[in-house]
């Protein structure tokens, strides 16, 4: 599995541009908008020093009725125009964040299975959905708050020069002074951030661990022990997240010193100038609130960094996830020959981990139309050889060849149409009972799903469904027996129309009567593909041609099932003899 880098470089912006690119003209409009609330912003305060001058000297009742219906106006409009940036803040942030949510599904979907054996399913959650949503808001408003900021800053100090050089000058040093700060210490919380984030993917994948086992924890009296892994994993969340809060918020913190100070000086200055007759009490209200709108932008800036230092955190996760590449490498060939396939392992070596070795040197042939029966203990490497059928896994060394074509010169979307799999559990989703038949395959006609359900005997439970196909089931399939449960999956598979079928132990949880339903099915779903049963019942593997039996990863015994049957020393028909032995018992 490829390894996760402890310290990622932040993404490249042709990276970010990606995602922002569809929203262009979106993010230009929004500037538009923010260009439009910046410049109400700034002439607010002048409708208001206007007004108090007026109010003070010689002005007209007319002339303040007019300031107070413009300065009305402003706010209105002024207050339209947020509503609208928000709006649009917020679809343009959907939008793109959407698309990296998807990318990164598609991309994890894609990863090989030694990678999703290591991640629990709360832990990509936390990936996926966690991460990017902490970068919402960088393609929001990221991008136009600190535009918008710097140029509000720049319309107020450019007022202050025209009416007083002093006061602008003061302005000046402490917006430098604080945007320097706030940028020379950006990153100080990226770190402990990223912290922040695996320490709530851990707690996701504890929760979510639990929940799925909660029948095994309820049982055993697990749940006393549960809580405390759940406090000792909360407790972890609470001091990564308090530390990088604390960290996120000292450049605010810094900038909020300095704006006292500002504002103080700011003040005594004009307070000053007002006692001398060098300016008019409107003109010391102007001062006083354009020194009080400084702050805003500052403050945003500070907003805005703290966002982006989760957002950066996100983005380095995201990023990192997406330059992992799979072990399992595409093909280019699509050609299999038409009809059952032909199976073959040539000299195959494996192992899940470089300590342990599961199969050791598996070598056979299996002809087109042959069914192979597969037995063994637990932990022989049965299934291992059905995932490797299937490239889940990559060999350590040898060949495995499908219609005589090597599996890894194919493509494997041609792999997975011509191979179909029925596991002992079967996966169902929430959704309807035709989305769960055709796995959301919206070109599966209701006819074709219906023929085939009646030839495996599962119609009439459909049809006494209240809604039929449209009945929904809930994730999991807690309404289901199952045997229902395994129909459902010979079902996918029969709609597949496959040329090599693997059944991994499918009866083994089912009573006897319901398992001879589900052997008829298994028949003819045999009847026109290559077949591998893997079974511990040995009388499922009754109308198999071959058998394999396999002890520690070894082929201990390969050849026809019936020459077994009728050879007393072979190990198939010692296994025969003590299920016999069992069945009268």
């Amino acid at each position: 599995m490829p390894q996760i880098s402890k310290q990622q470089p932040l993404p490249s912006m042709s990276w970010l541009l990606q995602y922002l690119r569809p929203v262009k003209w979106r993010m230009l409009t929004l500037m538009l908008l923010l260009l439009s609330t910046t410049a109400l912003q700034l002439l607010n305060p002048q409708i208001v020093q206007r007004f108090i001058d007026q109010a003070t000297g010689s002005g007209s009742v007319s002339s303040l009725l007019s300031l107070a219906g413009l300065y009305l106006a402003v706010a209105v409009l002024s207050q339209l125009l947020t509503v609208l940036v928000d709006y649009l803040g917020n679809d343009i942030s959907w939008r793109a964040t959407n698309r990296i949510r998807a990318n990164l599904l598609k991309h994890a979907l894609r990863l090989d299975m030694r990678f999703h054996n290591v991640k629990t399913p709360g832990e990509m959650i936390e990936r996926i959905d966690g991460d990017v949503t902490h970068m919402s808001n960088f393609f929001s408003m990221f991008i136009a708050k600190i535009f918008g900021s710097f140029v509000l800053l720049a319309g107020i100090l450019g007022y202050m020069f025209v009416y007083n050089w002093q006061i602008a000058a003061t302005m000046t040093i402490f917006t430098c002074l604080s945007v320097g700060v706030m940028f020379g210490i950006r990153d100080i919380g990226v770190r402990a951030s990223q912290s922040e984030r695996q320490a709530n993917a851990a707690l996701f994948g504890l929760i979510e661990e639990r929940i799925a086992g909660i029948e095994d924890v309820q049982a055993n009296g697990g749940v006393p022990r549960l809580m405390n892994r759940y406090h000792r994993a909360m407790r972890s969340v609470f001091l990564a997240g308090r530390k990088a809060w604390m960290l996120r918020v000292m450049p605010w913190n810094v900038t909020v010193v300095m704006f006292t100070i500002t504002v103080t000086i700011v003040l005594m200055m004009s307070v000053r100038m007002y006692l001398q007759g060098q300016i008019t009490l409107g003109m010391l209200f102007l001062f006083f609130q354009y020194t009080q709108m400084l702050n805003e932008p500052i403050e945003q800036l500070g907003d805005q960094l703290q966002e982006f230092q989760k957002a950066k955190s996100g983005m380095r996760r995201a990023h990192e996830l997406l330059t992992l590449q799979s072990e399992i490498s595409d093909g280019d060939d699509d050609e299999l020959p038409q009809g059952p396939l032909s199976v073959s392992f040539e000299g195959v070596n494996f192992s899940y981990n470089e300590d342990q070795r599961i199969l050791h040197d598996i070598s056979f042939k299996l002809k087109s139309g042959e069914r192979l029966g597969l037995i063994g203990r637990t932990g022989s490497g049965k299934s291992s050889i059905s995932r490797l059928l299937l490239r889940l896994y990559n060999l350590d060394s040898g060949v495995i060849r499908v219609g005589d074509v090597d599996i890894r010169t194919l493509r494997l979307a041609s792999l997975y149409r011509r191979i179909g799999m029925v596991t002992q559990d079967v996966q169902l989703f929430d959704g309807t009972l035709r989305d769960n038949l055709s796995l959301f395959d919206p070109n599966l006609s209701d006819q074709k799903i219906l023929e085939t359900t009646e030839r495996l005997g599962l119609r009439p439970w459909i049809e006494a469904m209240p809604q039929g196909l449209d009945s929904r089931l809930s994730a999991g399939g807690a309404s289901l027996s199952a045997g229902e449960a395994q129909l459902f999956a010979l079902t996918r598979v029969f709609l597949t129309q496959p040329s090599l079928v693997i059944l991994d132990e499918p009866s083994s949880r089912l009573d006897a009567a319901t398992e001879a339903i589900l052997q008829t099915a298994v028949d003819q779903l045999l009847e026109s593909c290559t077949g591998i049963v893997i079974a511990h019942r040995l009388d499922t593997l009754d109308k198999v041609d071959k058998i394999m039996v396999l002890r520690d990863g070894r082929i201990i015994e390969f050849g026809k099932r019936a020459a077994l049957a009728q050879d007393p020393s072979s190990e198939y028909a010692r296994l025969l003899r003590a299920n016999r032995q069992e069945e009268l018992a």
